[in-house]
């Protein structure tokens, strides 16, 4: 979600580096070295130049047959309205307005329909693992055309190339998970605009919600053919930086030291997810002509096109500490704990523990059998103190490899991979065929186990656990919501194999409380 901010005119920005080649292009010399450049580079892109360290991570090329959409394994669709920044379209799935032109291009096209309404295409990665190690760097680019329209006739047009915090995708903290816009221009102006949110909104240490921008910079050409936009997140140096670039050339730099620490730590140093849209109208655009728009003179139809999108990584000289894991049992001499457990015959529940600290996020990289790599962010259960998901469509006896990508005092690791022998084949479950409940208990370890309760198509207010631990006293404790897996759950630690549990709950269904019958379990 793009915030809007006052358009503010610079004059320090540089012409693209195409304008100089094409002023000296009557020189011999340089002409002759153009024709070798472009014996060895594809025709239309943008040579790069990188070092032997740098890792593609990601790279969409949008090829596919004229009119067809975007691949949902790689793109998910953001649809509706009101995005918080004044927008007034509707932005929808359509191959009207968001589809590939055959040629190797994506296009995403405004339209307004007779009645004066205006939809429109935004769509952001699946992968949310774009980030730069730490010591490391991330680059992030992409070759766009702008949409081709200027004057009255493009008033309201607002095409955008950016990146969201990937903490944003479960917390919606914004602008505090960090959004940098790579590229952003509007009404046609033949401009591109750089910018960093981040901290608190309104105010804050970065000027929210304006963000810390470059102001208006020069993009002649960009709306009549391609040009490659940049964002490099470099935490190799210090202070860290945010470097954007056009066609290679450094316009824009915005340094750690700017910021107090933990709004940059929080902002900068995760991994992000990549946004393309072209939105109508809004507190940017309306504020850079000083009128409302889109109006009556707005052209219809105009698509931004993209030619890719790729994603680097590389590793810097800073030494990252290897974290020593814990598979399955207790913190004892670890960094973390971590493990699955079968929770039905197609379902495991992965679970991730620190070991003494606190994980800013945690993200789960898994790939079932023969099926793509997906990557998901977990979600922390203060009942376990472990961040969980749940992987459902599993197949008995089928191999699943799974990593984490998590925080520490503001630093990202990656763990080794593991991987499951097999899907165990679990204690059946109750399932919600009837009742108005359904309720067990499941081992954890050699001394925990989980107590959960699980309601059947209602929603419980609160649920409480009483517990007897073998021959101890009573309990009486407050469960806590799993959204992962529908259930209430609560550890019970502390205990030994062939203990058994007595329990029972109280529980809150429309208002009124009920109290269920007594069990019992023994710890294997």
């Amino acid at each position: 979600m793009r915030r809007f901010f006052s358009a503010r005119e610079t004059s320090n920005g540089r012409s693209p580096y195409r304008q100089l080649a094409f002023q000296c292009a009557a020189l011999l010399i340089v002409a002759s070295l153009l024709i070798a450049a472009l014996s060895f580079m594809q025709l239309g892109r943008t040579p790069t130049v990188r070092a032997a360290s740098w890792n593609e991570i990601f790279d969409e090329e949008f090829n596919g047959p004229a009119g067809s959409g975007v691949n949902t394994n790689t793109w998910i669709y953001d649809t509706g309205t009101g995005w918080g920044t004044g927008e007034i379209e509707t932005m929808t799935n359509s191959t009207t307005n968001v589809s590939l032109d055959g040629n190797g291009h994506l296009r995403i096209t405004p339209v307004r329909d007779s009645s004066g309404n205006w939809t429109s295409g935004r769509i952001e990665t699946v992968q949310d693992n774009f980030g730069a190690p730490a010591g490391g760097e991330v680059e992030i680019t992409a070759s766009i055309q702008q949409p081709n329209v200027s004057g009255n006739a493009a008033l309201g047009y607002w095409p955008a190339f950016w990146t969201l915090g990937t903490p944003y995708r479960t917390d919606h903290n914004w602008p505090n998970d960090g959004e940098i816009d790579i590229m952003e221009d509007v009404n046609g102006l033949s401009s591109v605009y750089g910018t960093l949110h981040c901290g608190t909104d309104p105010g804050g240490p970065c000027n929210e919600p304006d963000g810390i921008g470059s102001g208006k910079q020069p993009c002649s050409g960009c709306q009549t053919g391609f040009h490659t936009y940049t964002e490099i997140i470099d935490r190799s140096v210090s202070p860290e930086q945010i470097r954007w670039y056009l066609d290679g050339v450094n316009y824009f730099t915005v340094s750690a030291n700017q910021v107090p620490a933990s709004t940059w730590t929080n902002a900068v140093d995760h991994p992000f997810y990549v946004i393309l849209d072209v939105a109508m109208g809004g507190g940017f655009p309306d504020g850079v002509c000083g009128c409302t728009t889109p109006t009556s003179a707005t052209q219809s139809g105009v698509p931004m096109l993209v030619d890719y999108v790729r994603v680097y990584t590389a590793n810097g000289s800073a030494t990252t500490p290897t974290p020593t894991p814990t598979s399955g049992g207790g913190c004892s001499g670890s960094s973390y704990t971590q493990g699955y457990q079968a929770v039905s015959s197609s379902s495991d529940l992965f679970w991730f523990q620190p070991c003494g600290w606190t994980a800013g996020y945690v993200i789960l990289h898994y790939i079932p059998g023969s099926s793509g790599q997906q990557n998901v962010n977990m979600t922390y259960n203060s009942s376990t103190a472990r961040w969980e998901y749940t992987v459902n469509g599993l197949s008995p006896g089928e191999t699943l490899q799974y990593s984490f990508t998590y925080q520490e005092n503001g630093l990202q690791y990656d763990t080794g991979w593991y991987s499951t022998s097999s899907t165990p084949t679990p204690t059946p479950t109750p399932t919600c065929t009837s009742g108005s409940y359904v309720d067990g208990v499941t081992s954890t370890g050699s001394s925990t186990a989980q107590a959960w309760f699980q309601p059947c198509g209602w929603t419980a207010g609160y649920v409480i656990l009483h517990y007897i631990a073998g021959s101890n006293t009573q309990q009486n404790v407050q469960m806590s919501y799993n959204s992962g897996t529908g259930q209430w759950t609560y550890a019970v630690s502390g205990m030994t194999s062939g203990e058994t549990l007595q329990y029972s709950f109280t529980y809150q269904e429309n208002g009124l409380q009920y109290d269920t019958s007594w069990s019992t379990w023994t710890h294997p």
